[in-house]
């Protein structure tokens, strides 16, 4: 076996129990972060249940698939690593996706619940991602993505 496809087996073990992790804590998860109705709320529930549809499918997918996965994840999930271009200032950034209890800023990690996090996550490589965040409305387009894990 080789260490690309032992590579994928982990990155794949991964996702199954973050997968199993967010089906089991959903409603915990949005009444923290979401305890009153609100149209955010909702929005963020919409995009959980789009993500969980997306690892399902992932994990669902074939041998050949899993064994392509060496490092490299299809979309951008919770534990990968993120390189994105501001599309204006050709600026260059790099950041992990991680629960928002694992957030380690110094480390250049930002949580899913963030306007950048969940406007990145599900995205693919080449698509232009706009973010709505306190300090104004950036523009960025995804460079790569790898998995990091250690969320």
């Amino acid at each position: 076996m080789t260490s690309e496809v032992r590579q994928s087996d982990t990155i794949f073990a991964s996702l199954g129990r973050q997968l199993a992790e967010i089906e089991a804590g959903k409603g915990k998860l949005l009444e923290q972060y979401f305890p009153e109705p609100s149209q955010e709320r909702d929005a963020f529930e919409a995009l959980l249940e789009k993500y969980i549809r997306q690892l399902e499918g992932l994990l669902r997918g074939s041998k050949e698939q899993k064994n392509k996965a060496n490092g490299e994840v299809p979309f951008v999930t919770i534990g990968s690593a993120v390189e994105i271009i501001e599309t204006e200032a050709d600026e260059v950034f790099k950041y992990r996706i991680v629960n928002p209890e694992n957030v380690n800023p110094d480390a250049g990690d930002i949580s899913y619940l963030s306007p950048m996090g969940k406007s990145l996550l599900l995205k693919k490589v080449g698509d232009e991602v706009v973010v709505k965040a306190p300090g104004g409305v950036f523009h960025y387009r995804i460079k790569a993505i790898e998995w990091a894990d250690a969320v």
